[in-house]
């Protein structure tokens, strides 16, 4: 996968939220879905709210799948930093088993 895939969130679905909801100046919360690269080496701090409003807050068209969201919790793990993002492993944890 490349480093700027967005865990395989097709471009209609980004067209569909933005049709759907609006966009700059007034996005909706859950519209931003971090890429790869980001989740591999965003600061824990700026990464957190990315992850946690697309996995609660998303519009429909963005809704991560399980799959999506195992790939996300699978970077986090990798991470030499993994153990200071471990609340948002465990957040991808309880997403997948909702």
């Amino acid at each position: 996968m490349h480093d700027d895939d967005r865990f395989g969130m097709p471009a209609s679905a980004f067209a569909g939220a933005r049709e759907a909801h609006g966009s700059a100046p007034t996005v909706r919360a859950g519209m931003y879905v971090p890429a790869r690269a980001e989740v591999r080496s965003m600061a824990p701090e700026t990464l957190r709210p990315l992850l946690i409003e697309w996995l609660w807050e998303s519009p429909t068209e963005l809704i991560p799948t399980n799959e999506q969201i195992h790939q996300v919790k699978a970077e986090l793990e990798a991470r030499p930093d993994a153990t200071a993002l471990a609340p948002l492993i465990e957040e991808c944890r309880r997403y997948i088993e909702d």
